[in-house]
């Protein structure tokens, strides 16, 4: 995949996330099995915002060309990916989330493959 288009891709799963994290925390959570009490809406809108801000920020360097920022965007996403891909398979395998969660894993896995790729190809063409 090229890295404009997993910037994109990336962009646009984090806005829309981002978006329903931040203003409706409460109708988003319960979908994944988790009570929407106000500690917990007040972290899930945190957690919107800062997705948000990602998602501009991929978004706004998606047609980036400087190898340079390109492989730094990789690297931040394979770490990112990787502390997500780890954090929602706790929250899975320790029942803090329903069934839901696994799409959250799924959706990490597939961020993790491609920033990686995505930086292996850089690497091997530097």
């Amino acid at each position: 995949m090229r890295p404009n288009t997993l910037f994109r891709v990336a962009a646009v799963l984090a806005l829309v996330f981002g978006v329903a994290f931040l203003l409706i925390p409460t109708t988003v959570l319960p979908g994944y099995g988790v009570v929407p009490q106000p500690a917990v809406t007040l972290l899930a809108r945190f957690f919107g915002a800062a997705l948000i801000q990602l998602g501009l920020v991929l978004y706004l360097l998606r047609d980036v060309r400087d190898a340079a920022t390109v492989n730094a965007l990789s690297l931040a996403g394979v770490m990112g990916s990787a502390a997500g891909l780890a954090v929602s398979l706790m929250g899975v395998l320790g029942g803090v989330v329903n069934t839901l969660g696994w799409s959250s894993v799924a959706i990490y896995a597939l961020l993790l493959i491609g920033y990686g790729t995505c930086l292996r190809s850089r690497a091997v063409m530097a």
